[in-house]
């Protein structure tokens, strides 16, 4: 065995404690970020901390003091009728239903006494999530304006989970596909005129009725089936996981705005009475302690502030990305971390971490990283296909294949047809999370 020493030219990049902390400080969400900064702030004689002016924290107790103003708070004279209603959807509001609902809007585009009727409304959900109330009686008995209480029921209904605030379950079926983007007007008659033989399990009156094939009848049963008749329970299932979004979007005069919503976390400076004290001492063990801490504030404050600026930035571009999903709800564009990183000129994993467990708020609060999707190649095309697309075009194959249910195989090679470029195994993964059987399944239902 021949053992020989050499020595060979090894180039390797490592990263420092300092730069691994800045790391990590660009992933902190808020939350974390100011229990972050509260243990420097207790730590480092040279942090000063400066709470918000008093006008400013007024301002953030009301964003959430108004969107829980109670109609027993607000309404004390109303009828007597009303009291066993009122306890009913205290107690729910306690579980965080009302909370969950108004912190989808923002506070800043609405008045007070908007903010007050929307609440009144939301205790007005019966225990599955419908509104199924006369406005003027409400108007009534409430002191209200008929125009006021419609205009801000408007707003709610727009909410999710699609289908709240709907007065009956048709209307909340309807709404519902409406959000999932459905023009198909047979489904759309099936649920106004037809439910009843529907639950009933009527599917030949059906067929013959509507002029349509018992299958496709089976098919509208099995999409119907996918929808959900209590909205309210989303929402009660989803209480857990509230959050406060970390960034905040607003469209004033048709210009994007990003900002952090991070006011009430209060700002940090260098203390100028310690900064004072270093500069007199004239122990060299005290001065260089203070210069030491002093160092370890500015490199936190700079380290924030690059945080701050660094996650506007990916922020506003995926708005120019996405600015169609935000608006109108489309389907999100193909976009990955790739694509964001090579635009500001920095680095996928710096992407990634600033994205980590935040939430944006814009006309609903959603997860960050959720808005990245993988692009599907697509032959002439160099953007590629969203899997929302591919999604589409499984369903549109399934709801048109007649009595000879396609296999994911087949599926895959319609769609390579069509020049999307995808595997059985993409193709079984789409079809079951759109909750759709496989074809075994399927022919057993025809």
């Amino acid at each position: 065995m021949d053992l020989k020493n050499y020595i060979a030219a090894e180039q390797r990049q490592t990263l420092s404690s300092s730069q691994v902390q800045a790391l990590n400080i660009l992933a902190f969400t808020n939350q974390e970020l100011e229990d972050f900064m509260v243990n420097e702030y207790l730590e480092n004689p040279m942090l000063e901390r400066i709470e918000q002016k008093e006008n400013e924290i007024m301002t953030s107790i009301e964003k959430f003091s108004d969107s829980e103003s109670s109609y027993v708070d607000q309404h004390p004279g109303s009828p007597d009728q009303e009291e066993p209603h009122r306890k009913e959807l205290s107690a729910r509001a306690e579980n965080g239903i009302k909370e969950n609902l108004l912190g989808q809007l923002n506070w800043k585009d609405y008045s007070k006494r908007q903010w007050e009727i929307m609440g009144y409304l939301t205790d007005c959900l019966d225990e599955k999530g419908f509104f199924t109330h006369d406005v003027e009686e409400l108007s009534a008995s409430s002191g209200y304006e008929k125009e006021e209480l419609n205009q801000c029921l408007a707003v709610l209904r727009e909410l999710e989970p699609a289908g709240i605030f709907s007065p009956n379950l048709q209307e909340c079926l309807i709404r519902q596909l409406e959000a999932k983007g459905t023009d198909d007007e047979i489904l759309y008659t099936l649920l106004r005129n037809y439910l009843t033989e529907l639950v009933s399990g009527q599917i030949g009156t059906i067929s013959r009725s509507l002029g349509i094939s018992t299958i496709r009848v089976k098919e509208y049963i099995h999409l119907i089936g996918s929808l959900n008749p209590r909205p309210i329970m989303d929402i009660q299932s989803e209480e857990a996981s509230y959050v406060v979004p970390d960034i905040l979007v607003s469209r004033p005069g048709g210009r994007w705005k990003v900002e952090m919503n991070d006011q009430w976390m209060g700002e940090y400076k260098y203390s100028d009475y310690y900064m004072h004290m270093m500069k007199e001492s004239s122990d060299p063990e005290l001065s260089a302690y203070f210069k030491e801490r002093l160092e370890r504030a500015r490199f936190v404050v700079n380290c924030v502030e690059q945080r701050r600026k660094t996650t506007i930035r990916i922020m506003e571009a995926i708005l120019k990305r996405q600015e169609d999903y935000f608006e109108f709800r489309d389907s999100l564009k193909p976009m990955g971390l790739e694509d964001i990183a090579r635009e500001l000129g920095i680095h996928a994993s710096t992407v990634s971490r600033a994205v980590r467990g935040k939430y944006v708020q814009y006309k609903r609060t959603e997860p960050l990283k959720g808005l990245f999707t993988s692009a599907v190649s697509k032959e002439g095309e160099q953007e590629g296909v969203s899997p929302e697309k591919i999604k589409e075009r499984i369903r549109d194959m399934i709801a048109g294949e007649g009595d000879k249910p396609l296999s994911d195989q087949r599926l895959a090679e319609n769609l390579e047809k069509e020049g999307i470029l995808v595997s059985r195994r993409a193709v079984a993964k789409y079809r079951i999370q759109m909750n759709i059987p496989d074809s075994r399944q399927r022919k057993i239902l025809l």
